[in-house]
């Protein structure tokens, strides 16, 4: 992704979701295929939603509730890759696997995920969202390419304009009522929609002039992701991501965010370390 010029791989939501049904190759092993894009190498994004696809199948009485990706090397867009689940511990409310990607023994993603079963509530507290963040009808459409579904924000495409500078934050409403309303696919989606924004977040502070002063155009991606799901949510509802670059320094950037569903309540959070260097 190249954060200076906001510019993200074009995704197809149908190619997506047909990325994401894996086909069985033995016990605890899956094949798969990269979505169509216009970069060369495959997408962490995609990776992550892949993984909730393996573990679940894999433990399928159980929900993915967090999930933690490095990105040691790019894989390559154009050839199948070999997805293999470990279990590490499974019992009765949870279990830990590990989610191996390779491409011709070369393994370029490795996920861990943790799943449990539903359990009751016991202690209940969790950041709320305040009545006076504006609402999707409020916003005007983004458009992003990695995220093939209805994305909005106030100010629309102008909050992201490379001439402009803005707050280091941003948040940002996404829908998608055209995939099947599922909860493990409604999951999966929304690990591949969180990183959208890593980049142009981080460079947000700095308007193109500046970029330019400091050696050109900025190049961000990823190298590791968590993603925790704290309640059930439905994607064919508006969910709102609260977008925060907290750190961007020594070629490294860290980002934060919180998706809350429009009544306020949160329901999962992700952070996310990547880099962040001049691409000239």
């Amino acid at each position: 992704m190249a954060g200076g010029t906001h510019m993200w791989p074009v995704v197809d939501l149908t190619d997506l979701l047909d990325v994401l049904d894996l086909t069985e190759a033995g016990p605890g092993k899956f094949r798969a295929r990269n979505v169509t894009s216009t970069l060369p190498t495959t997408l962490g994004s995609q990776t992550l939603a892949q993984a909730v696809i393996a573990a679940e199948r894999t433990v399928p009485h159980m929900a993915v509730q967090s999930l933690h990706g490095v990105f040691p090397r790019g894989g390559y867009a154009d050839r199948d890759v070999e997805v293999e689940v470990e279990t590490v511990q499974s019992g009765r409310a949870l279990a830990t696997v590990q989610v191996s990607f390779r491409q011709e023994g070369r393994e370029h993603a490795r996920v861990l995920a943790m799943l449990s079963v539903v359990e009751p509530d016991f202690l209940v507290h969790g950041a709320r969202l305040s009545d006076d963040v504006p609402g999707p009808d409020e916003c005007d459409e983004l458009p992003c390419a990695l995220l093939p579904w209805e994305v909005r924000t106030l100010g629309g495409a102008d909050a992201l304009a490379l001439e402009l500078a803005g707050p280091p934050t941003l948040d940002v409403w996404m829908r998608c009522d055209k995939a099947p309303d599922e909860p493990g696919l409604a999951r999966a989606l929304l690990a591949h929609g969180s990183e959208g924004f890593l980049g142009p977040v981080a460079m947000r502070p700095y308007p193109q002039s500046e970029i330019a002063r400091l050696g050109g155009r900025g190049a961000a991606a990823m190298l590791a992701q968590t993603v925790t799901f704290h309640r059930p949510f439905s994607l064919h509802d508006w969910l709102l991501m609260r977008c925060e670059s907290n750190f961007a320094g020594s070629g490294r950037m860290h980002g934060r965010i919180q998706i809350f569903t429009r009544a306020g309540d949160l329901v999962a959070s992700v952070d996310t370390q990547g880099l962040m260097r001049s691409a000239t």
